[in-house]
Order: structure tokens, then sequence, then C-alpha cells
């Protein structure tokens, strides 16, 4: 449902701190960065089809979501 897949997508990260892992959509080596709460990540150009996800969390990194956890926000243009 997306118009436009060159249309970055934006990634709102809310809550204890994820560890990100990203590579390329056709595979190979990925790598990985922690993504805190508040941070925002854009993915555009090759990143934005590349394959990625969190590893993990770090639990006890934030006491912003009550009991802890973490909320991401993914914003894209879609029709």
């Amino acid at each position: 449902d997306e118009a436009d897949l060159t249309a970055p997508v934006l990634s709102v990260s809310l809550g204890d701190t994820a560890v990100f892992r990203i590579g390329p959509a056709e595979g190979g080596k990925t790598q990985s960065l922690k993504l805190a709460s508040g941070d925002v990540c854009a993915l555009t150009g090759p990143a934005r089809l590349a394959r990625h996800g969190i590893d993990r969390l770090l639990a006890g990194s934030s006491q912003l979501v009550p009991g802890g956890g973490r909320i991401n926000l993914t914003l894209r243009r879609a029709r």
C-alpha cells in the first residue's frame, strides 16, 4: 500500500534502548547500532529497502514506559 518506495521511512524509538540491526536487502554482513528513547532513525536511499530489525532490548535503560519495554512509531507514506 506504499505509494512511493523512494520516500523515506522514519522510526521513532520510545522507552528502553534497542539494539537495531541493518544489512543489505540482498543479504550479507549486517551492522548494529543502539537506538535510545527519543532517537529517530531515517531509512532513505539504499537503506530504505534494507533488511532491518531489533536484535534485543536493554531492559531498564529507560523509565518512560511503565513496567519497561519499548514503543516504536513507524512513519511512511502510504495511499
